[in-house]
């Protein structure tokens, strides 16, 4: 038995008036401990939610909450949400006076601090006076968080007094997100006309990236104003960028969203998709808005986040509202359609939006991280403090989004719908089971496509990357994709070199960011490396190419599949799970013999032995043994191995093409459309 989904459906079908986290913490501590000070905090998660839950509160209650601000960031988020919830009930006598108290101390928590200014804006309490701003200025001024969330009150509250100072902070250091948002600052309180533009054009930020400036500068002039009459659609797209696919965080969902807003684009029913995510380390020549499309908008919103966080949206949830909302305004954009992808803070930030300007609002549900909270024994699986407060938000997040939808997404079949069942059991009530489509993600397999990338990329490309000599003159493993544990290439590496694959087929393995890695990216070159130095006689046989463009992955695939002989090219995705899995597509379209994840989306349209393989990938000894029977299977039977190459191929374009997909999201989205905003 699965004693997490069995909580699910124990707590939905039942008449709870707490919240499922509340429940889930009480049931995970009768068989997991954690150490005094974590056990504290949460006890004070579970004050929070429990208050969170309660129909009738007086203010001291939301008061008592501020004593555990400033523990962790997770608690200090459910505080937040609390005090804003709200408003209403917050006096000048109770929460005016205990917020100057706190940010009056000379040793402020910063999270603390943080989460105080948050709360001032999004109640509209102009709290601060001029000492406990200089205060915090004195102090905080190049800690980039408060600093931000101080810079984002004073165009709230339109504090003035400090256009000397603001200048002058435009002189400092500061990223380039923080000088946009001082910028505009500027202009709220002083003006367009009167801003100093000599003063902005000479920042060495907007010296570097000319692109940039002149982009910002035509939204500031009105230049870049986006004209909209028909049905506007925003996508969100926080992990990801159109022109880094494979750094970083960037996977297939940047490529689906690229080729989905172009199709959808083309239909006269849709005025404008814009895809939208937030950029805050910027390249020589990345603009803030490019058309991929006639009417296919991609957005970088400059908003600092601190990567280095464990969770950067965190605490950022309603400072990325605000902040994408005043950039749709400046840009005059009125999205009718909000449609966001993952179970995070930032995707409830658009959430939060889409209510506040009455849209509709959409999401793409996938269970996770709620497939991998047991063991393979159904019992809970154990989690450090920190892996565990952080799978409890997303939990948490999911059944808000739910609650809070219009409609919803299911990646995949009938299959994938069950399963979604399984995990999220609200789906199934009377106000909810009509909600959910199901929709796949796809792919542009057409010979359009085909005709445009031999076009668009010349041989020479190709031969820029240097190739180890001979190196596809043996049968090719393949794997593309992010460098991160999660997609599990160390892994894949060692079921490779550890085995007798080795002694047959080379490996590529193609993704990450080579000039600028990432942490991640870090600890799997790291893990390739030290690999190689312990097994130096297979690094001839091993090859590793820095993430490229879907086209000239394309070509290298059908590269390789020129070589195809007596053994099947074989595309491995190594990954602990895929939600579908983009790259698998690709190759299945390419005629690889695809092995793909069993846990996950895959399953929704591979079929063992019939159109590929579906492995175990929990590590790297149950995907050497399972595809060592695969090969052994298939070796010197190119009939048997070409028959389910063509029928993978078959399955893409029968099922998976951009243009099938794309009609099936416009009908979404038009029904949609068409629906009173209080249906539900």
């Amino acid at each position: 038995m699965n004693k997490f989904t069995q909580l699910r459906k124990d707590y939905f079908n039942g008449n709870n008036l707490r919240s499922f986290p509340s429940l889930f913490l009480e049931k995970y501590k009768e068989e997991h401990r954690f150490d005094k000070k974590e056990e504290r905090i949460l006890d004070y998660i579970k004050d929070s939610l429990a208050l969170n839950a309660r129909k009738e509160l007086v203010e001291n209650d939301l008061l008592g909450l501020f004593s555990y601000l400033g523990q962790d960031d997770y608690l200090d988020r459910y505080i937040v949400n609390n005090l804003t919830k709200n408003c209403r009930m917050l006096t000048e006598e109770g929460f005016d006076r205990k917020v100057r108290y706190y940010l009056s101390q000379k040793k402020l928590n910063e999270s603390m601090a943080f989460a105080l200014i948050d709360s001032c804006i999004e109640c509209n309490r102009n709290v601060l006076n001029k000492e406990i701003i200089m205060n915090l200025l004195t102090n905080y001024s190049k800690q980039l968080d408060i600093f931000s969330i101080l810079i984002d009150y004073f165009y709230h509250f339109k504090v003035d007094g400090y256009e000397a100072a603001i200048y002058d902070w435009l002189k400092e250091d500061y990223p380039i997100n923080i000088n946009i948002q001082l910028i505009d600052l500027l202009i709220e309180l002083y003006s367009l006309g009167n801003l100093d533009h000599n003063a902005v054009a000479a920042l060495i930020p907007f010296q570097k990236n000319k692109k940039l400036f002149n982009d910002y500068k035509a939204i500031l002039n009105r230049e870049k104003v986006a004209k909209t009459t028909g049905l506007t659609i925003l996508q969100s797209m926080f992990y990801g960028d159109f022109e880094n696919s494979g750094k970083g965080n960037n996977g297939g969902i940047a490529i689906f969203l690229k080729t989905l807003g172009n199709e959808l684009s083309k239909s006269d029913q849709v005025s404008l998709v814009v895809t939208l995510t937030i950029t805050n380390e910027w390249s020589t020549n990345q603009s803030i808005m490019n058309y991929y499309s006639d009417n296919h908008l991609f957005i970088r919103v400059p908003i600092y986040i601190d990567t280095t966080d464990k969770d950067p949206f965190l605490k950022k949830e309603r400072f990325i509202k605000r902040s994408v909302d005043r950039f749709l305004k400046k840009v005059g954009i009125e999205p009718d359609i909000f449609h966001v992808r993952y179970l995070d803070n930032a995707s409830k930030a658009i959430a939060l939006l889409s209510k506040e300007r009455e849209k509709k609002f959409v999401f793409t549900l996938t269970p996770d991280p709620h497939r991998n909270m047991t063991n393979k024994d159904g019992t809970l699986k154990a989690y450090s403090f920190n892996e565990y407060v952080q799978k409890v938000n997303k939990i948490m997040i999911g059944d808000e989004l739910i609650s809070e939808s219009d409609q919803i997404v299911g990646i995949g079949n009938v299959k994938v719908k069950k399963e979604l069942e399984l995990y999220f059991p609200q789906l199934v009530k009377e106000d909810k089971k009509e909600t959910i489509w199901m929709i796949s993600e796809g792919i542009q397999a057409d010979s359009d496509f085909e005709n445009k990338t031999e076009k668009g990329n010349k041989p020479n490309e190709l031969k820029q990357i240097k190739f180890k000599k001979g190196f596809f003159d043996r049968p090719i493993i393949l794997n593309v994709g992010r460098l991160e544990q999660q997609k599990a290439q160390d892994e894949l590496v060692k079921a490779w070199g550890n085995s007798s694959i080795s002694e047959v087929y080379n490996l590529l393995v193609i993704g990450g960011d080579l000039e600028n890695p990432s942490k991640d990216e870090k600890k799997m070159l790291h893990s390739f490396e030290e690999y190689f130095s312990e097994h130096s006689q297979l690094r001839d046989q091993f090859h590793h190419i820095g993430a490229l463009s879907n086209e000239n992955i394309r070509l290298i695939e059908k590269k390789i599949m020129e070589h195809q002989k007596q053994y099947p090219q074989i595309y491995l995705c190594s990954s602990k799970k895929e939600e579908f899995g983009i790259a698998i597509l690709e190759a299945l379209a390419q005629k690889f013999l695809v092995l793909g994840p069993e846990r996950g989306g895959v399953k929704s349209y591979i079929e063992s032995g019939v159109n590929g393989f579906l492995i175990d990938t929990t590590n790297w000894q149950s995907i050497s043994e399972e595809t060592k029977m695969i090969i052994k299977e298939l070796k010197n039977d190119p009939a048997a191995f070409e028959e389910i190459q063509l029928a993978g191929e078959k399955t893409v374009k029968e099922r998976f093409s951009m243009e099938k997909i794309a009609k099936e999201f416009l009908s979404f989205y038009l029904s949609l459309k068409r629906r009173k905003v209080n249906e539900y």
